[in-house]
């Protein structure tokens, strides 16, 4: 009686007598042969015995079945040592009469396999490359390397490579690069054979985690059967035979990436000698991946860092037009105003806010910080104060306001704001201030050499945004004839040298004392002069404001 040898599959070696006049062959658990592989069908292919003789016939399998390598359509004949293979599984039809009417007759032989599952590794430094590759293969790799180093951008690079790979290894069908990126393997070029196949082309996840976590190449003659990986679903749908994976290293060793090819015919093997070359390949590819990434990296840092320049620049424009363009118009009274940020864009702020009655409001303030944070508080700031000092007669109650209206956000952002207001009345030349943490203003009377603080020593309210709804108390004098008020922010006494010395207050009396009786424009430019002079050799330390007003004689 005719049987089928088994001679790749559950129990290999065996015999199964073809009894009956038909012998099943399927993934469903009442076929005659069971194969309990998800890629054959439920019921994949049959024999059948009709008038003494065997015939098989595929029943419109998803993966077909193949008598002697060729996929049959229509029932087959079977003769003595016909191989039949469905997926992976392949069996021997033994005729025993037939065999023995054959002189000399042998059993099938068993598959070649060869070295089915073999793992290396190739180290940047190995010389085994030189000595193992034909001359042919080396001269492959030299332009392989020469042509990757003329590539510097990734999405050009990569298919180089695959195509160069397709070259050397004539019997690779499929080509994957692969990155990864965080723990997902991400495919970046994907080629085939046959361009109609890439759509469809899925690599085995178990065996690139494989590669990279170890950073070791690897190379399978049979995937389906190598007991180093977990048989997956891309290796059985896709019939991935032979396969070799070689990883994509940074200098440190670190596998980043992998270069995995695989066939999909059985007779088509990749070798160890295979494998080394492809390492040599992946070396030189992981260097130019890695150039190119650099590349791209510096392009990309330097055109960010064009449009966070012209973002700042922006920015720069946007806070200007919240300052004022010039000094103001006040019957009696000449003004002077400078403002400088440490960076593009800054916390300081300077202003003019005309009140009903020919009265003038001169605000200098201080937001604690610096940059663009600092910045979007001081435009707040620049609104918030108008509308408090128009809305409300009283100076006191009108920066309480400005300090209830910018907590909500300055509590959120753990910041404040220091503030000094100076409302002058050009009438009786009264002039009231009002101190918010910020330094008080000096009064310089150049006529007699004095030069005092306009407030008291520790007068004044909290900086704004700290407590809410609390009172600010406010402060009267009167400015005579030739005398200057001076308000700045701690940019001007704070302001440090190379060696760390601070200008200091002492620095900022010693200026205004020696200038005298002269306009506020000359006086704040010998004092922004002799600050900067001061911190000639180091970056600024912080945003620079002054304001001066001064009563005409």
């Amino acid at each position: 009686m005719p049987t089928l040898q088994i001679l790749k599959g559950p129990n290999e070696g065996n015999h199964l007598e073809l009894q009956g006049e038909r012998f099943i062959f399927g993934r469903d658990p009442g076929c005659g042969f069971v194969i309990p592989v998800t890629s054959v069908s439920r019921q994949h292919a049959q024999i059948v015995r009709l008038n003494g003789k065997f015939f098989i016939e595929d029943n419109n399998s998803r993966n077909g079945t193949f008598v002697n390598n060729q996929q049959i359509n229509e029932r087959t004949a079977l003769k003595h040592n016909d191989r039949i293979r469905i997926c992976d599984f392949v069996v021997a039809f033994v005729d025993q009469q037939a065999k023995e009417m054959t002189v000399g007759a042998e059993e099938p032989e068993p598959l070649d396999e060869g070295n089915s599952t073999v793992e290396a590794s190739l180290n940047h430094t190995s010389h085994m490359l030189l000595e193992t590759q034909p001359a042919e293969k080396l001269r492959l790799l030299v332009d392989i390397t020469t042509n990757l180093s003329k590539v510097l951008e990734l999405q050009t690079l990569l298919p180089k490579i695959a195509d160069s790979l397709f070259q050397v290894f004539r019997q690779a069908d499929r080509c994957f690069i692969i990155q990864q990126e965080g723990d997902k393997p991400v495919p970046r070029v994907v080629k085939t054979r046959r361009v109609a196949d890439e759509a469809g082309a899925r690599f085995s996840k178990a065996i690139v985690r494989k590669c990279i976590e170890e950073a070791k190449a690897f190379l399978s003659g049979d995937a389906s059967r190598d007991d180093r990986i977990q048989l997956s679903q891309s290796v059985v749908d896709f019939r991935i035979r032979s396969v070799m994976c070689a990883p994509l290293t940074r200098a440190d060793g670190k596998a980043f990436g992998v270069i995995q090819l695989d066939t999909q015919d059985h007779s088509k093997k990749f070798k160890e000698d295979d494998l080394k070359l492809l390492c040599g390949i992946a070396n030189q590819a992981s260097i130019s991946m890695e150039n190119a990434r650099l590349l791209d990296d510096t392009v990309r840092l330097e055109r960010e860092k064009e449009r966070n320049h012209r973002d700042l620049l922006l920015a720069m424009k946007v806070q200007e037009s919240f300052l004022p363009s010039g000094p103001p118009t006040l019957a009696g009274y000449e003004f002077w105003g400078f403002y400088e940020s440490a960076r593009e864009v800054g916390g300081d702020y300077y202003g003019y806010i005309p009140l009903p009655g020919g009265k003038m409001v001169c605000a200098v303030g201080d937001v604690a910080g610096k940059g663009i944070p600092a910045s979007l508080l001081m435009t707040r700031l620049s609104s918030d104060i108008r509308y408090s000092m128009l809305t409300e007669s009283d100076p006191g109650r009108a920066v309480a306001k400005l300090n209830d209206s910018l907590y909500e956000f300055t509590s959120k952002m753990d910041r404040f704001v220091t503030l000094t207001a100076v409302i002058l009345d050009p009438t009786t030349h009264a002039v009231t201030l009002v101190s918010a943490g910020h330094a008080s203003p000096l009064l310089w009377r150049p006529t007699t050499g004095q030069l005092v603080d306009a407030l008291p020593t520790a007068f004044g309210g909290p900086p704004l945004g700290m407590l809410e709804g609390i009172p600010f108390d406010s402060y009267q004098i009167t400015l005579q004839a030739g005398e200057t008020l001076i308000l700045f922010t701690d940019g001007v006494n704070e302001s440090m040298n190379v060696q760390g010395k601070q200008f200091e207050m002492e620095g900022v009396h010693r200026v205004i004392k020696a200038a005298g009786d002269v306009s506020p424009m000359i006086l704040g430019e010998k004092l922004v002069a002799a600050v900067k002079q001061h911190a000639a050799g180091r970056d600024p330390f912080d945003d620079l404001t002054v304001v001066i007003v001064r009563r005409g004689s």
